[in-house]
């Protein structure tokens, strides 16, 4: 929680000491977030003198939400949020104190010199209740306390303009009010409202709400802005004005409402407001088949009326607020166990991360809203391209907030996507970006991209974290054929990744070492949803591919003398935040080594404590990568800060994070990206992607048995088994190899300029297309296994060549150089110099790394030891095919070899 007074602060003494709030905050702090288009924000120093804005007016033009709130104490009026050009003539509360939680922003003030009192603006997180959830309402309410103990007479006022109706301000609206037992409620919306639109991130469908609980003290008004202010500031508010429309600017319309609370030294109940923004559809859907849906919010599956959730929302602010007060508490506490700093991250991200969601529903054949059909829709807040819907790997970024507080909600971001995809209207290989780009408008996505390994890497990652921390097996089950089609295309496409392959970071070099990992663990992942399903032979496959493909990672992302994961194969002047390796941690699926763990660990803490420190490294933090200097992102951070093995070096990295926050130079809500020099807004100004700061506390749950539906009576395991295309691809690559060799020899006859290192320099892996699980996989093995990895997979020799034989066996061979060696690390970059001879043979096997081996033992049947030279010899062929491949891509002479497998 984010330090502050409270109000027990306020009621224990007379006087505080006052001093800068925004010493200890962001520039901008939320005021309600509650859906995209339920969003306003105030400057942290002065609420009393600016006007709150929408989330994205710093970055763009100035949208101004007109919001005016005033206390009167003793006839004299004290404003606490407003515009500097409020011509009323009143004077301004003093700020004393400013506190942040995961649900609340609670401004302390004084009132002249008796009276101190708390605004508080509760934007509700109800974890376990989808109906209040769906509620696009926020609470504002007020306390108040004498600090002389005298009693005063006290007034409360607070009005919104007609700018929170749209974008556009030229537009006109109309109004309408309602008085009922429980309420007073005035809502307006533009006077022709367009479905499905918006304005400058402002939805053009909306329809504004502000309420109070009626009373016999409580009145309201809709009056010309500076009419209804005045009013109140020099005597009472002004009738409301005959008309039913008018324009949402010049002049400026505004709805108010006022609490007359008497003589009182204390208020006994909070004197409590709700503001809402509403839209019923809230989501235009088209699903898999290419029907249409308008999917309501939830909270129409209980109120068929608007004006009763207003009521049920008012009249439900006691449970509310205790449930928001626990929910605060219990995330301080869990964050506070890792860090202060940690505990003050979270505060500030989390109505972010959900506020720019919405919980929908559809209907069912019957025409009644069906509860078993939920989705939850996100805008891509705060990017250019800000329209995207359920733009993934910004959910991916955000998803340890969703497991975190109910995985439930995590299933139901999946759901769309999946339901798309696993229909007739997605054709690509790989996972789509997102379901269209117009919210909220979710077209579907089917478009070529070139983030397959990033987004198929991440679907498989969230599918099975959802699982794991649900128990909940239906997606699993239900699209194991589209899950199983990501998967083949990441071990088809991963370990040697193009320019082509663009990461989420934009990054769009070869060979990006954080991206491969994704694709790696995400291999993982459909091994475990595989285990899941009881589909044993596609364990097999899936869980064989990572494994060596982990290996053959390590031994080409990580730096000659293993210290630190480059930002690329091969570059040893390069280094990068490793976050994708939070995905093997969250998931268990323990495919990295500790030993990488510990060395990251310790190199990231050597960055940023060098003295002087490098010009990557600032106060703001470290750089994504060696190749996007000025840019730090804040949820990748907290990914990385998350796996650290030592406490010390995760708090370094959280620091830094913090003081970008209150630099208070920035123009913009808390932001994603921002620039490490100024820590200016770079994107993601108030982007749902802070929810990655959960990153460590999603760690800490708790894995339930995946409960799936038993495969269908009959059906017949195998048929469903993908073993033959992934060994295909792993085991079928070496056909090709072999049968290339006649054609290598021939060129390298040929090719006059030969390679030759006697000193071993490494080869820079940079943008070649050899097969790395065919390359890297000759002869490797199970960890803590004598028996060769495929030993266990029965192939049909009817589709296995004698050259494939020869081949097999040869990576069948156990007492090969371990990868995670150094000395296999330089056997892999490394090619003997000259044609193979039995000398190079020995190269390849030696355990010492030498020219020569020690010669076969002379027990071994002669027999044997023919064989095992035959074997040596083709494995020298293929180390130098791999070498002389190597060169001709370098030269664009020849293609590189690829693999495919049939798509189902």
């Amino acid at each position: 929680m984010v330090p502050g007074f409270i109000f027990a602060c306020l009621l224990a003494l007379a006087t505080c000491p006052s001093f800068v709030a925004s010493q200890n905050f962001p520039a901008w702090i939320p005021l309600v977030l509650r859906s995209p288009y339920h969003d306003a924000w105030t400057s942290s120093t002065a609420p009393m003198s600016n006007w709150p804005t929408f989330w994205s007016s710093a970055a763009n033009n100035v949208q101004i939400l007109g919001w005016v709130g005033y206390i009167k104490v003793d006839g004299t009026a004290y404003r606490w949020i407003g515009g500097e050009n409020d011509s009323s003539n009143s004077s301004l509360a003093q700020l004393l104190d400013l506190e942040v939680t995961p649900t609340r922003t609670i401004m302390s003030m004084q009132a002249g010199q008796s009276v101190l009192f708390n605004v508080t603006m509760l934007s509700p997180i109800e974890e376990s209740d989808p109906v209040k959830q769906s509620l696009p309402f926020s609470y504002v309410y007020l306390d108040v306390v004498a600090s002389d103990d005298q009693p005063h007479e006290i007034a409360v006022y607070m009005d919104i303009s007609a700018e929170w109706a749209s974008g556009n301000r030229s537009q006109p609206v109309s109004w309408s009010s309602s008085n009922t037992d429980t309420s007073i409620t005035l809502q307006y919306q533009l006077l022709s409202p367009v479905q499905f639109q918006e304005t400058a991130n402002q939805a053009d469908d909306v329809t504004t709400f502000i309420a109070m609980r009626a009373g016999p003290s409580v009145s309201s008004t809709i009056a010309l802005d500076q009419g209804a202010r005045q009013g109140f500031v020099h005597g009472s508010i002004p009738p409301r004005r005959p008309e039913s429309q008018g324009p949402i600017a010049f002049p400026f319309p505004v709805y108010a409402i006022v609490a007359e609370l008497g003589s009182i030294a204390q208020t006994t109940q909070s004197i409590v407001w709700a503001l809402g923004s509403v839209r019923n559809p809230v989501v235009q859907y088209t699903t898999g088949t290419g029907t249409i849906q308008n999917r309501a919010p939830y909270f129409m599956t209980k109120y068929g009326d608007i004006q009763d959730a207003v009521d049920a929302f008012l009249l439900d602010f006691d449970n509310s607020k205790a449930h928001a007060i626990e929910l605060d508490n219990r995330i301080s506490q869990d964050a506070s166990s890792i860090s202060p700093v940690y505990s003050n991250l979270v505060s500030l991200s989390a109505r972010q991360a959900i506020g720019a969601t919405e919980l929908t529903v559809a209907s069912g054949t019957d025409g009644k809203l069906n509860t078993s059909d939920v989705m939850m829709f996100m805008k891509n807040i705060g990017n250019p391209d800000g329209q995207r819907v359920n733009p993934v790997e910004i959910i991916y970024a955000a998803f340890p907030f969703f497991l975190y507080l109910n995985p439930t909600y995590a299933g139901y971001l999946l759901a769309p996507l999946f339901d798309y995809q696993a229909s007739s209207q997605s054709t690509q290989p790989y996972a789509a970006k997102d379901l269209g780009t117009t919210y909220p408008k979710a077209t579907g996505n089917n478009r070529e991209h070139s983030q397959g390994i990033e987004q198929s890497g991440n679907m498989l990652i969230m599918t099975l974290a959802h699982a794991r921390i649900s128990g909940d097996g239906k997606f699993i089950n239900q699209y194991y054929g589209l899950l199983e089609k990501w998967a083949r295309y990441l071990v088809n496409n991963t370990m040697l990744p193009t320019s082509n392959q663009i990461s989420a970071d934009l990054e769009s070099r070869a060979n990006i070492t954080n991206l491969v990992v994704k694709g790696i663990i995400g291999v993982r992942a459909m091994a475990e949803i595989s285990k899941s399903l009881g589909k044993n032979d596609d364990v097999t496959a899936f869980s064989t591919a990572a494994l060596q493909m982990s290996e053959t990672w390590e031994s080409l992302a990580l730096s000659s003398d293993r210290s630190h994961i480059l930002a690329t194969y091969g570059d040893e002047e390069s280094w990068a935040l490793p976050y994708n390796l939070y995905a093997d941690q969250l998931l268990q699926t323990n495919l990295i080594n500790t030993t990488v763990y510990a060395s990251e660990t310790s190199y990231l803490k050597g960055l940023m404590s060098e003295t002087p420190k490098s010009n990557l490294v600032t106060s703001f933090g470290l750089p994504i990568s060696t190749t996007t200097t000025i840019q730090g992102h804040t949820a990748w951070t907290l990914f990385t800060a998350a796996i650290m093995s030592d406490p010390a070096t995760r708090d370094m990295l959280l620091q830094p994070i913090w003081n970008q926050v209150v630099t208070n130079t920035s123009t913009f809500p808390y932001s994603d990206v921002y620039n490490l020099n100024s820590g200016a807004l770079v994107s993601g100004s108030a982007s749902p992607a802070l929810g990655g700061i959960f990153a460590p506390l999603a760690l800490r749950l708790s894995a339930k048995t995946i409960v799936a539906p038993p495969p269908s009576p009959g059906s017949d395991p195998q048929k469903s088994s993908i073993i033959g295309p992934v060994v295909g691809g792993v085991v079928g690559g070496l056909v090709l190899i072999t049968l290339a060799i006649v054609a290598v020899i021939f060129w390298r006859r040929r090719r006059q300029q030969r390679i030759s290192n006697d000193h071993g320099c490494p080869i820079v892996v940079d943008e070649m297309r050899v097969d790395p699980i065919v390359v890297y996989g000759l002869g490797q093995l199970q960890r803590g296994s004598s028996q060769p990895r495929y030993a266990d997979m029965s192939m049909d020799s009817r589709e296995i060549s004698n050259a494939t034989a020869v081949a097999s066996e040869t990576a069948s061979r156990p007492n090969l150089p371990n990868p995670r060696s150094t000395k296999s690390r330089e056997a892999g970059y490394r090619a003997p110099a000259g044609p193979p001879t039995a000398s190079t043979a020995a190269y390849t096997t030696s355990n010492s790394g030498g020219g020569s081996s020690a010669p076969a033992s002379s027990q071994e049947p002669p027999s044997t030891v023919a064989s095992r030279s035959v074997v040596e010899g083709l494995r020298a062929e293929v180390e130098e095919l791999r070498r002389a491949m190597l060169e001709l891509h370098a030269d664009s002479i020849m293609p590189p070899p690829s693999y495919t497998t049939d798509q189902h």
